[in-house]
């Protein structure tokens, strides 16, 4: 409501049948609310998580482009005309603004103006593209970036329904797919970690049933044929598969969890066909020793302490000499 966007806002709210007074409260102000933002509430008939209500809000919305914002954060006043502005000159797939989380900047480290990522299919056979990513880091949350409606359409990057980590999941399909956006060099988004949230919940069990179903997706998506075929993709999934077995290795569990994550991390790894389609030589090392058990239980190892040992390194070093594969471009 005080945005000083000077054009057309449509402000959709979903309630998602939460147990709390908030769609009470937003129902009252949206009754009291004289000015030029249209309103609509949508109501799910039950509750389907974040992911299937930011997918009602895509089906509905009549903009060209689509802004999320989670019911517990707060953007700044001048957010929209912020990352409107250079849709004066030209289309973009996506604007993205800095961030500021729990008092501290959450910045995106590429600086101000236009970027155009071809994505993976045309980074080359050895991903140099998808490196200068990831060096050039883009926080993977959906909410802060003024999507163009029609891409995300086009592309398929809509939100997977009854899983965690929805961010992630798109971030991973978004690096696939070819896009133009602008990084605006405004903090526009305020992020606020709240106790007993879905990011913040202390039960390590549920975390980790969490994200073993959040890279699960990651897995079938890389099993379709449409994805093998991507120059890349599986450095990118490597990428992914990391962060998964740098927080499960760090997580302590009794005999029950330990023997759940044993089981459904198997064939993670099995993904990848040999080890010449990775790139990376830490990558390299962790599909050798870590396949043999299918799990994330040498993941430390491999990565800490082995590849400083003099046996370590004479292995990386031969398996460096082991030339990439090359990938036939779709």
């Amino acid at each position: 409501m005080r945005q000083s966007y000077g054009g057309m806002i449509e402000c959709i709210l979903v309630d998602d049948c939460g147990t709390d007074k908030s769609m009470e409260i937003a129902e009252r102000l949206v009754a009291e609310y004289e000015g030029p933002i249209e309103f609509r509430v949508l109501h799910h008939e039950k509750n389907q998580g974040l992911s299937a209500a930011r997918n009602t809000g895509i089906d509905v919305a009549r903009g060209e482009y689509v802004y999320f914002l989670d019911s517990d954060d707060w953007i700044s006043d001048d957010c929209i005309e912020r990352l409107t502005q250079p849709l004066g000159i030209k289309q973009y797939d996506y604007v993205v603004g800095h961030y500021e989380r729990d008092g501290g900047d959450w910045l995106v480290s590429y600086p101000e103006g236009e970027y155009h990522n071809y994505g993976l299919r045309r980074n080359g056979y050895r991903g140099r593209g998808l490196k200068k990513t990831y060096r050039k880091k883009i926080p993977v949350s959906s909410c802060n970036k003024l999507f163009r409606k029609a891409f995300l359409i086009e592309n398929h990057l809509l939100f997977e329904v009854g899983k965690v980590q929805e961010d992630s999941i798109l971030s991973f399909d978004l690096a696939c797919v070819e896009r133009k956006f602008y990084v605006v060099n405004a903090i526009t988004y305020h992020y606020r970690r709240r106790e007993n949230s879905i990011s913040t919940c202390k039960n390590q069990f549920v975390k980790i049933v969490g994200l073993v179903g959040f890279f699960q997706s990651i897995k079938d998506r890389v099993k379709q044929d449409k994805y093998k075929s991507i120059d890349g993709i599986y450095n990118h999934y490597m990428f992914y598969l990391k962060k998964v077995f740098r927080w499960i290795s760090t997580v302590e569990m009794d005999e029950t969890t330990l023997a759940y994550v044993q089981k459904e991390t198997k064939g993670f790894l099995d993904i990848i066909p040999n080890i010449r389609y990775l790139d990376n030589k830490h990558d390299r090392l962790i599909y050798l020793f870590c396949k043999k058990d299918q799990t994330y239980l040498r993941y430390q190892y491999v990565m800490q302490r082995y590849p400083n040992r003099l046996s370590g390194r004479i292995i990386r070093n031969f398996l460096n000499l082991i030339p990439p594969k090359k990938v036939k471009r779709s």
